[in-house]
């Protein structure tokens, strides 16, 4: 086996490369301090930011204040008892408007007119007008459905 310039080449961009990672690792290692050189003896933690808050409350006497009390003694400061008015309670709404049957056209596919609200309304069976869905049209009635509850208009008896 002949040793060329090409054959060397990648083994030593391998090298070169590992030799970088590792001189780039050290040097983080010791700008971090992980690894410093001759320093001997335990390590000084850093001071607590919260040392003054706690010098503060470890200072004070509750004792010394009768605005202060222990939150874990059972009834030991006064209580204010402050009655609070309930807001008055909202109108209650108006009845709702019953539908009133005005017609039936009753033939091969029956119709009705049903007066709503100041309006007048065609209907068939199936037919959807404002709340209401039309479920069935008879001789003389018609049967609404409102949110699940059934209404049943019928006609009055000298319309018929």
């Amino acid at each position: 086996m002949k040793i060329t310039l090409r054959s060397l080449f990648e083994p030593l961009v391998g090298v070169l490369v590992l030799a970088l990672v590792l001189n780039v690792t050290l040097a983080a290692l010791r700008t971090s301090g992980a690894w410093t050189r001759g320093r001997s003896g335990p390590r000084v933690p850093p001071v607590s930011p919260y040392m003054p808050l706690e010098q503060v409350l470890a200072s004070r006497r509750p004792e010394a204040d009768p605005s202060l009390r222990n939150p874990f003694a059972f009834g030991s400061g006064a209580v204010a008892v402050v009655h609070v008015p309930r807001p008055p309670r909202p109108p209650e709404p108006p009845p709702r408007e019953v539908p009133v049957l005005t017609s039936i056209v009753w033939d091969a596919d029956p119709r009705a007119t049903i007066r709503f609200n100041g309006r007048d309304y065609s209907v068939r069976q199936a037919a959807l007008f404002d709340d209401y869905r039309v479920v069935s049209i008879t001789r003389d009635q018609v049967v609404l459905d409102r949110l699940g509850e059934s209404v049943v208009l019928r006609l009055s008896p000298g319309e018929r």
